[in-house]
């Protein structure tokens, strides 16, 4: 059975000839990365998933929120609870930074089906989704957000902060704000 692990690993090797100043990935932030834009745009195109991994980066790198990605990623309100009762950190249902994380689904990526056949269109947007991260963490993508810190599908919804950040870019479906405090 493929792994999303073992997908990671083998484009991080592939990717090794990209070593851009030096720059070294840890493997656990990468999955991290690709995970989240896996969850959040493995629908949309290349350049949606790059905006996605560098609205997370942004993210790092903005001193109200954690400084690795991991952390920005499962950044959210948990529940007390569920984590003394069973042992389990649970995030509270819409109080995460990144919706897919608390929308009180399955978080897996499933690349194969029960009976081990590949599922193509979830392999193809997992590939694509650790190119995505691998590149922007290496820095060689420019981030089409402009520095945004936070997205959101105009069409769906609007944000109570929308009307607070400025709009820095507007990519398909999605505005992209930036937080300015």
């Amino acid at each position: 059975m493929l792994t999303v692990k073992e997908v990671l690993l083998s484009l991080l090797v592939s990717y090794a000839p990209y070593n851009v100043d030096g720059v070294r990935i840890d493997v656990d932030q990468a999955m991290c990365l690709a995970t989240n834009v896996y969850q959040e745009a493995r629908g949309e195109t290349l350049a949606g998933k790059s905006a996605v991994a560098h609205v997370t980066l942004n993210r790092v790198s903005h001193p109200k929120y954690p400084n690795n990605v991991c952390d920005v990623v499962y950044e959210a309100v948990h529940s007390e609870w569920w984590w003394t009762a069973r042992g389990k950190k649970v995030p509270v249902r819409d109080k995460c930074q990144f919706s897919w994380y608390c929308d009180g689904k399955k978080d897996d990526i499933y690349l194969t089906s029960e009976e081990g056949k590949l599922i193509e269109g979830n392999v193809n947007a997992w590939k694509q989704s650790v190119q995505v991260a691998l590149l922007a963490m290496k820095g060689v993508t420019i981030d089409p957000t402009s520095g945004s810190t936070h997205y959101y599908n105009h069409n769906i919804t609007t944000p109570h902060w929308a009307n607070v950040y400025p709009v820095k870019a507007v990519l398909s479906n999605h505005t992209f704000c930036i937080r300015n405090d």
